[in-house]
């Protein structure tokens, strides 16, 4: 139980310093206009909030609360959450940056910030679930459950475009390549969706299919 608390305090202190770090608030006093407007910001905001509210829980032992958060379901929505965070900047955006000539590592600051919420918060998590989450009676159905996040974040960018406003002080209206709808096409776009529902599907898949072998 120490260790478990423990790992939820290390966790969303890890994801709160990346997304200060990257937010630009220690450069600007403020946070950028549009950091939320991505998924990386999103999904570790999740994970902070998570993971200070199973703190709390369990320190006071509120147990209807603490069985809601530390529930099998909830951990592994978490979890396959934020690792979805890490596997698409690693093997998607990283490529994706080095081949437009351009370098994902930036200032000191940004270099931490994006090790943090892409590396550091994910491992952690990652960890936190293998060693300590209840992994009992997992099914095919949590797996499906999982997938509403993937598609509402597809919904918000979509909406969000439709304002016609680039996000922040950037010249993007969509806030991954991957995503951009007019650029790729209606085809291709669908194709890519489908692609990564059946990626994120499979993904939650073997967890639950590693469940019964774990502690």
């Amino acid at each position: 139980m120490i260790a478990y608390m423990i790992s939820a305090l290390v966790i969303a202190l890890a994801g709160g310093v990346g997304l200060l770090l990257l937010s630009g608030v220690s450069k600007n006093g403020r946070i950028a206009p549009g950091t939320f407007c991505f998924y990386t910001a999103q999904s570790n905001l999740l994970v902070i909030i998570y993971e200070l509210a199973l703190f709390f829980s369990l320190l006071f032992r509120t147990d209807a609360f603490s069985r809601f958060l530390a529930s099998p379901g909830t951990a592994l929505v978490v979890t396959v959450c934020i690792w979805v965070t890490h596997l698409v900047f690693h093997f998607a955006l990283v490529p994706y940056i080095r081949r437009t000539d351009k370098s994902f590592a930036g200032s000191g600051e940004t270099w931490l910030g994006n090790i943090l919420v892409h590396y550091i918060a994910p491992l952690l998590t990652l960890l936190q679930w293998v060693l300590w989450a209840d992994k009992t009676g997992l099914t095919v159905w949590n797996a499906l459950i999982w997938l509403l996040i993937p598609l509402y974040y597809l919904i918000f960018v979509l909406l969000r475009a439709r304002t016609g406003k680039p996000i922040g002080d950037t010249d993007l209206m969509y806030p991954y390549f991957f995503l951009d709808y007019p650029a790729l096409g209606w085809k291709r776009f669908a194709l890519t969706i489908a692609v990564l529902l059946v990626v994120f599907f499979s993904l939650a898949l073997i967890l639950v299919g590693l469940a019964p072998l774990l502690p």
